[in-house]
């Protein structure tokens, strides 16, 4: 009685519940694979609808923030780039970060 040990049942991820919705023709041609990380990149981007990517350069450092608006993204850049430096052993610029926006490619 003591030696027998009850494993809790596996919870259904939001994927699972997603791919047992699915046609059985459907998951039959489809790649697990495939198809999980198209559900991740997908839940990924509908998890953020409101927020943009903004990216930064400062100097030789690149800064990636997921935003509302501009001035929101260099808020949150800065605090990235204070981060970064101090998890370095570094200080940050005395005179600020000099951020330029980023074009994305």
């Amino acid at each position: 009685m003591l030696d027998k040990v009850n494993s809790s049942p596996k919870k259904k991820t939001a994927f699972d519940v997603w791919w047992s919705g699915l046609p059985r023709g459907l998951r039959e041609k489809s790649d697990l694979a495939f198809a999980r990380r198209c559900f991740r990149a997908g839940h990924l981007v509908g998890g953020r609808p409101v927020k943009s990517k903004y990216t930064f350069r400062a100097g030789k450092l690149l800064v990636s923030v997921w935003a509302e608006n501009q001035r929101e993204a260099l808020r949150e850049a800065v605090i990235e780039l204070d981060y970064r430096v101090a998890q370095a052993g570094k200080r940050p610029p005395a005179s600020g970060w000099r951020l330029t926006p980023v074009a994305d490619t």
